[in-house]
């Protein structure tokens, strides 16, 4: 949704972020694949694994380095939404972004209201699609 406001350094991170979240739980999900997928679609960019960084502390030092707050709330709140694709938000995915939150300076409150948002536009995405596929 707002990944596109991303630079190109600050999109190659987002990406090696959000391969490292849809691998920590060794379930790299068919409904993760294509989040990342479409994100990449979104930002006009290819996903290439040779770019990947897996350390995921490097990554997080390297956004909270060069990202405004504006682009650490994108970076959260977009990772998020890939966590919760396959409705499996487990430990692993949840420690790591408790991990950037914290590092980014953002607050309990905002991992909050991410997930209770990005629940709601779940739940609603699921009615629309009962309302029009059927």
């Amino acid at each position: 949704m707002y990944l596109e406001a991303l630079n190109d350094k600050e999109k190659e991170l987002f990406l090696s972020l959000a391969y490292n979240l849809s691998a920590a739980d060794k379930d790299y999900s068919p409904e993760e694949r294509i989040t990342i997928s479409s994100y990449c679609r979104e930002m006009g960019i290819d996903f290439d694994m040779s770019k990947i960084d897996l350390s995921v502390d490097k990554v997080l030092d390297e956004m909270n380095s060069i990202c405004s707050t504006q682009m650490k709330r994108i970076i959260v709140f977009e990772a998020m939404r890939l966590t919760l694709a396959d409705l499996d938000y487990d430990d692993d995915e949840r420690t790591i972004l408790n991990k950037a939150i914290e590092k980014f300076g953002l607050g309990k409150d905002f991992h909050d209201k991410c997930e209770n948002l990005i629940n709601d536009f779940i739940a609603l995405q699921e009615k629309m699609n009962e309302l029009i596929i059927e």
